[in-house]
């Protein structure tokens, strides 16, 4: 499915994109190509910090590892200074970015301290500076993540960065449907985002709970959003991108994986790690990345335990055929991480 920037005005709107959303500690690139295989339309690196990327920060570096086939890209920086973020855009577009996000959503009380993140949904004016200086810098488009709000009742404030952004030459919103305050709790609100959409005539993606097919097309019924933009429903389900679009473009729902189909792909994932970053590496991400895929499966919460002790390659191979040999049992689901 096409990702499109051009004017929402066109006689011919493509269908709504299905992105893939930046999250800390999962968005590699192996993760990456996992979610390509499955119909990913615009993949994101995990969020960097602007200082960090000037500052050839060397774990900042591994997390914006691409190749050739990783297209097209998203990178998102974190940050408030507008030339230190315009100068980082400078360089993540040499680096290969399709695609630049700011992030103005990221609610962990580290950034917020300072004054970043979500932070910035209070200061519409330095966010307009910011963009401003990034749309200046790089050939490519610049977006923004944000929060429908810092704290509830900030609903004017939320709505003015949106205007802004699209003042400032901002190609594409994403709206994640939550307030700073709420963090993970509760539900996306639709009705925020949809006051996002109609602020604003360049694209707006929403944001939040989606888990499966029905969720995105309620979401882009709800709102009106051109796309939406998938995040915790994907770590270990990568069968959402099929599912979501199928939804949107009116299609059968594609039958739900069974045990073996997931222990496949968390094979495929883990052998892509391994050539990342070497067995031992490999190993402690997999401990993360295999409770994951145990989800809807027999006996699910005793092998999520066993995958936190996973020590070897040979551990990950014995996970993989258990995996494979239980029965379905949906009742048994896991709840991914969270992601920022």
């Amino acid at each position: 499915m096409a990702l499109n920037y051009s004017s929402p005005s066109s006689s011919s709107p493509p269908l709504p994109a299905v992105l893939q959303s930046p999250m800390a500690g999962c968005t590699d690139l192996a993760y990456r190509r996992i979610a390509r295989k499955f119909g990913c339309a615009l993949a994101f690196c995990e969020m960097v910090k602007a200082r960090a990327v000037i500052e050839g920060n060397e774990r900042t570096r591994a997390m914006l590892v691409t190749d050739a086939n990783d297209h097209p890209l998203g990178m998102q920086l974190l940050g408030r200074d507008p030339a230190l973020l315009a100068e980082a855009a400078r360089r993540i577009e040499a680096r290969g970015a399709d695609v630049i996000d700011l992030n103005l959503g990221c609610p962990v009380n580290k950034v917020v301290k300072e004054q970043c993140g979500s932070a910035l949904l209070k200061e519409p004016d330095q966010v307009g500076r910011i963009l401003d200086a990034m749309v200046a810098a790089v050939r490519v488009p610049v977006t923004i993540k944000m929060r429908t709000g810092f704290e509830e009742g900030d609903d004017e404030r939320f709505l003015a960065v949106a205007r802004t952004a699209q003042a400032s030459g901002a190609a594409a919103i994403t709206a994640h449907g939550r307030t700073r305050t709420q963090l993970y709790r509760g539900m996306s609100n639709h009705e925020a985002i949809r006051r996002v959409k109609e602020a604003v005539s360049i694209p707006v993606f929403g944001n939040g709970d989606i888990r499966g097919g029905e969720d995105a097309a309620r979401m882009v019924r709800a709102t009106g959003c051109d796309g939406v933009m998938v995040a915790r429903g994907a770590l270990g389900y990568p069968w959402i991108y099929e599912e979501v679009r199928a939804a949107l473009s009116g299609g059968a729902r594609p039958p739900k994986p069974r045990p073996p189909e997931r222990a496949a792909v968390l094979a495929e994932h883990f052998e892509l790690m391994r050539s990342l970053y070497g067995d031992v590496h490999a190993c402690l991400r997999a401990r993360r990345v295999a409770m994951w895929y145990i989800c809807g499966v027999t006996g699910g919460a005793e092998l999520r335990r066993r995958a936190g002790r996973i020590e070897t390659p040979a551990d990950v191979k014995v996970m993989v055929a258990e995996l494979e040999a239980r029965g379905p049992a949906e009742s048994d689901a896991g709840e991914p991480a969270e992601a920022a």
